[in-house]
C-alpha cells in the first residue's frame, strides 16, 4: 500500500509576517495626503466659520428677516417683489404688488446692514414662491453671486 504524502500546512515565512510591503505602505500614505488635501481646507472653512462672530451674527440677521419676511407673506398672500426689496417690510409698500394687509408699523423695526456695513440682500422667485436673504460676506458685492464669502441662511 501506498501511502499518500503529507502535506505539510503553510507556514507564513517571517518575511511574510511583518505586515505592509514599503509599496503598501506608500500607497496608503499617498491616499491619507491625498484626503487630507482635499479636506483641509473645507474643515478649516468650517472651523473659521462657525468660530466668527461677524458671521455669526450676519446669520442672525438674516434669520431675523426671513422671519418678518414670512410674516409679510401671511398677511399679504405673497413675498415682496424684487423691486420692493426688503424696504416693504418697513414702509408699506406702493407699487405692485400692493400689500393687502400690511402690518401697521411694518415687520421689523429697522433694516440691519452686515457686519461689514453692507445692505443684505434680496431676491424672489419669478413665481414668488421662494425667496434669498443673503450677505456677501467679508469681500463685499465686488466678489460677485458665486463667491465662496457669500452667508446664506441654513433653511
Amino acid at each position: 500500500m501506498r501511502s499518500s504524502p503529507t502535506i505539510a500546512p503553510l507556514l507564513p515565512s517571517p518575511a511574510r509576517q511583518r505586515g505592509l510591503t514599503k509599496v503598501q505602505l506608500l500607497a496608503a500614505l499617498i491616499v491619507i495626503a491625498v484626503i487630507a488635501v482635499v479636506a483641509a481646507p473645507r474643515l478649516l472653512s468650517v472651523v473659521h466659520h462657525a468660530h466668527n462672530p461677524e458671521i455669526i451674527s450676519a446669520e442672525e440677521n438674516i434669520n431675523n428677516i426671513e422671519q418678518a419676511l414670512q410674516h409679510y407673506r401671511q398677511d399679504n398672500g405673497h413675498y415682496p417683489s424684487n423691486e420692493q426689496g426688503l424696504l416693504a417690510l418697513i414702509i408699506n409698500p406702493n407699487r405692485a404688488p400692493l400689500a393687502k394687509r400690511w402690518q401697521t408699523g411694518g415687520y421689523i423695526d429697522r433694516l440691519p446692514r452686515d457686519p461689514w456695513s453692507h445692505p443684505y440682500q434680496y431676491r424672489v422667485s419669478e413665481d414668488g414662491s421662494q425667496f434669498d436673504v443673503f450677505s456677501y460676506g467679508a469681500k463685499g458685492p465686488d466678489e460677485g453671486d458665486d463667491s465662496e464669502t457669500i452667508i446664506r441662511s441654513k433653511h
